[in-house]
């Protein structure tokens, strides 16, 4: 994953982080700042290919040309930013359908109306309230990047974008401090790996 933020006084720095399936990569890449005067933009949510240029500094590309995220718990309220760039020239897998054309996956229950009628993933009717999930929990939508609002202008560069910092997650509860930082570039990438 690669994202901009932008300081009040107009500084770009770029942080790429590294993060297992559906533990918030998306919803980070498509941050909305709560600080007054930031601004994020996204390079991705996903992969990123990273080396070192001519002059020693690590840049990183986006290697996709859109964004392929887990369905269930995306809403306007969880990551309004996503909901903006999905709801066109999308695919969706393994959600349920509403009788209006439609989708619908667990999170969404304020944004669908009442009186749609919902078929979950497995083409059976559904309702909310019901054991079953309506979409399958590793549900997805695949779209394209150019679709994102916060789009960073620099998301096709070929050279890159230079990167300050690495952010390293996983869903380890005990063990590991929940933040700290390496000591360079090489220590980094072995916390990241151990």
């Amino acid at each position: 994953m690669i994202l901009g933020i932008t300081n009040p006084q107009g500084k770009k720095r770029y942080i790429a982080a590294a993060f297992p399936s559906a533990c918030g990569k998306t919803n980070l890449a498509m941050m909305t700042p709560t600080l007054p005067g930031y601004k994020v933009e996204c390079v991705g949510d996903d992969i990123a290919w990273m080396r070192f240029d001519d002059q020693g500094n690590l840049r990183a590309i986006n290697p996709e040309n859109g964004f392929f995220g887990v369905a269930p718990g995306t809403s306007s309220a969880s990551n309004p930013i996503a909901m903006k760039t999905i709801f066109k020239d999308t695919i969706f897998t393994n959600v349920a359908s509403t009788s209006d054309g439609g989708v619908y996956w667990e999170g969404m229950e304020k944004e669908v109306d009442p009186n749609v009628e919902i078929t979950d993933w497995l083409g059976k009717p559904w309702a909310k309230g019901s054991k079953q999930p309506a979409a399958h929990p590793n549900s997805r939508f695949c779209t394209p990047a150019s679709q994102c609002p916060i789009i960073d202008p620099d998301w096709e560069a070929r050279e890159g974008v230079p990167i300050s910092a690495i952010l390293f997650g996983g869903r380890r509860p005990e063990g590991v401090p929940l933040v700290y930082q390496s000591r360079n570039w090489e220590h980094g990438v072995f916390v990241g790996a151990a």
